[in-house]
């Protein structure tokens, strides 16, 4: 066959490599061969009858002309040519079972034969000559058309139209020559036609062979283009394939990444309990569900007594297998009584190491309520089971009924914990029920609601400072700014008792004003003294941005105290900073250039996907999963996890709740950037941490 098409393997095969280009051009050759069989195969029977009824039809015309003998012999050659093309054509050869080297072999084979066929046709201007010119132009005309008829249907293939042209005109061509030449003296012989026949001849070839040339040439660019575009849309496809189930994967191991994180960040990791977050959420679908549907439900508070007393005598490896087979036979327990559905609904959570908290839901006769809190105690009926040995242990539960003892979340596990408390005074598996009368701190709460409004205005707040230490130097790098209560008559309040008091009587936000102020005010006072390289950090509470002036009152503190912006960070929960209301005036924070800090990441099961809502300057880690990284290995992935994810998106990782060597040390394997803890300095008064900073104290890391 000819050679193969330059110019177009030189713009598409560039695409393809070295394998590929072979590859394609094989796969042309084998399909230009097979185009050969098939359409020779199917004109093979139609071309010998033709040529066979021809044949008939020749000898008939030529009968009483030219010797018997010659002429039968003539029509027996033809015969026995297409018999034999007949023959050779049908081999039998299964689509699927070709190759490219049988079709080779029938290749060569055809040649021979359409070789044989096209010189007995050939060979009629010479074997039926005659002086006649009648007979002289029909033998001419008649071989003209066998020239077009055998060289058209070869002209997908150049060598084939080739081997039909030649056979076919060069020995009735040489004739016509030869006759114009041996009579050129002979009188009456008109030499001018035969040397017209044999130039028409020639010209005829000439035509032929370039037609069949560019027919040819056309053919193969077609194929080569036909399969280089096929070989290029199988590579494509490959290739979208492959990306398309790489990016599949990866969705995948994001997805499962992603759960994972927000799972355990809702999860307790030892228990597998829904953890402080979640019970948060099913409390506020109970309140809802029982306002819409007229029942009540109960919070009870499921504390294991001398769980302490187990560590210290048994090691923190039994306390959590305590703590863990409890929750398994909750979990069991739960099973059991899911098949029927008229019984009040247990949801069991996990929010302190020693404390279940479980939502008896549904209640529609308080008469239920009573025997479905004593059978909790039957989870204990059995030893648990230790390296050391088998331990009974006993609970205490606290309950309260909503909307009976409490009309809100904080005040439903407020009064639970407050009966779990006073239950454990009493010892062994005793069940309380809040009473107002149980809990001095109701009224406590409530001389509290009624003195915050005027304690700003008497000046009974102060701050306290609890440095950040950068673990590379051992430097204090900046301090939170806490909040304290000091008052006149109930002394010492902590934080954690007037916050959500002041959040919910609206003293939250002149309370923060006065802390922002004088956070500021010390800032200032520092750095005049020279400490310039320090960052204050302030707490921000999301009810504080209900206060649509809190951007004014924080640009006119700004004014005030002559602090720079790039030297404050504001510092929300993870819950708080991700809420709809406050995301915009966050964005706007950072755009003046302040600073922004999540507290207790890894909490909140939507911080992850948050993240991008805005720039995070500083990653706080929950001190929940700093204090047993010695002993949990979750609480160690999580850690790290975290740690991880601040390096990737180039944000700052502070651990808080610092308080023992061992876990300085995990932090300082996992390249934490600051801590804050009471291993180094619990908060300290502005005198104090003045004296830090002056005798440029650098801390042991």
């Amino acid at each position: 066959m000819a050679e193969k098409v330059s110019p177009v393997k030189k713009t598409y095969l560039s695409s393809l490599n070295e394998s590929e280009k072979k590859e394609v051009d094989e796969k042309v050759k084998y399909e230009l061969y097979l185009t050969n069989y098939s359409t020779l195969k199917k004109m093979t029977f139609v071309g010998a009858i033709t040529n066979v009824l021809t044949g008939i039809f020749l000898i008939w015309v030529f009968y009483g002309q030219i010797n018997h003998k010659i002429l039968y012999g003539w029509y027996a050659a033809l015969v026995f040519f297409n018999v034999v093309n007949v023959g050779w054509s049908t081999l039998g050869y299964k689509h699927s079972e070709i190759t490219t080297s049988m079709l080779q072999k029938w290749y060569k084979g055809l040649c021979f034969i359409l070789a044989g066929l096209c010189l007995t046709w050939g060979s009629i201007g010479i074997l039926f000559f005659s002086e006649n010119p009648f007979y002289q132009l029909f033998v001419i005309s008649f071989l003209y058309v066998a020239v077009l008829g055998f060289t058209v249907s070869s002209i997908f293939d150049f060598f084939l139209a080739v081997i039909c042209i030649s056979c076919l005109l060069v020995p009735t061509t040489i004739y016509q020559f030869y006759l114009a030449v041996i009579n050129t003296n002979v009188l009456g012989h008109n030499n001018s036609l035969n040397v017209a026949f044999g130039i028409s001849f020639l010209i005829l070839g000439l035509f032929l062979l370039v037609v069949s040339y560019i027919g040819y040439k056309l053919t193969i660019s077609q194929a080569l283009l036909s399969y280089l575009n096929q070989a290029l849309n199988q590579k494509l496809d490959s290739m979208n394939q492959f990306l398309e189930q790489r990016v599949k994967e990866r969705t995948i191991e994001l997805r499962k990444s992603l759960q994972l994180v927000t799972y355990q960040a809702t999860h307790d990791l030892l228990t597998d309990l829904p953890n402080q977050r979640l019970l948060l959420e099913y409390l506020q679908k109970a309140i809802d569900e029982c306002n819409r549907n007229n029942h009540v439900f109960s919070v009870i508070f499921f504390s294991i007594n001398e769980l302490e007393s187990i560590n210290d005598g048994l090691g923190h490896e039994a306390g959590d297998l305590v703590v863990k087979t409890i929750a398994q036979r909750f979990k069991k327990y739960l099973s059991d009584i899911s098949n029927y559905s008229k019984v009040p609904r247990y949801i069991v959570t996990l929010t302190r190491k020693d404390t279940f908290v479980i939502i008896l839901d549904r209640i529609f006769n308080l008469e239920d309520i009573d025997p479905k809190v004593e059978i909790l105690f039957t989870i204990l009926d059995e030893p648990i089971i230790t390296e050391k040995q088998a331990v009974k242990v006993t609970a205490s539960i606290g309950m309260t009924l909503f909307p009976r003892d409490g009309s809100d979340i904080q005040s439903l596990l407020m009064n639970s914990d407050a009966a779990m408390l006073s239950a454990k005074q009493r010892g062994g598996n005793s069940i309380n029920k809040y009473k107002a009368e149980i809990n001095a701190d109701i009224s406590r709460r409530l001389e509290l609601e009624s003195s915050l409004h005027e304690a700003i205005k008497n000046n009974e707040f102060m701050l306290q400072y609890q440095p950040f230490i950068e673990l590379k130097t051992g430097k204090i790098r900046g301090m939170e700014a806490l909040v304290r209560w000091n008052h006149p008559t109930l002394g010492f309040v902590p934080p954690l008792h007037f916050i959500s008091l002041a959040e919910k009587n609206g003293v939250i936000a002149p309370l923060g004003e006065w802390v922002m102020r004088a956070a500021c005010a010390q800032l200032k006072a520092w750095q005049d003294q020279g400490f310039t390289s320090l960052k204050m950090s302030i707490n921000l509470s999301s009810k504080q941005f209900l206060d649509k002036n809190i951007l004014q009152t924080i640009d006119n503190i700004i004014d005030e105290t002559k602090v720079k912006p790039e030297d404050i960070e504001f510092e929300l929960t993870e819950s708080e900073a991700f809420q709809d209301e406050v995301i915009p005036m966050l964005r706007q924070l950072k755009s003046l250039g302040f600073g922004l800090s999540i507290d207790d990441f890894g909490t909140g099961y939507s911080g992850l996907s948050n993240l991008k809502l805005f720039t995070i300057d500083v990653l706080k880690i929950d001190k929940s999963f700093i204090n047993d990284v010695g002993t949990n290995i979750h609480s160690r992935a999580i850690v790290s996890n975290i740690i991880n994810l601040a390096k990737k998106l180039q944000v700052t990782v502070l651990a808080e709740g610092v308080e023992t060597r061992e876990q300085l040390d995990f932090l300082i394997e996992q390249g934490c950037d600051l801590i804050q803890g009471y291993y180094f300095r619990p908060p300290v008064d502005t005198d104090v941490f003045t004296k830090l900073l002056q005798e440029k104290t650098t801390f042991d890391v």
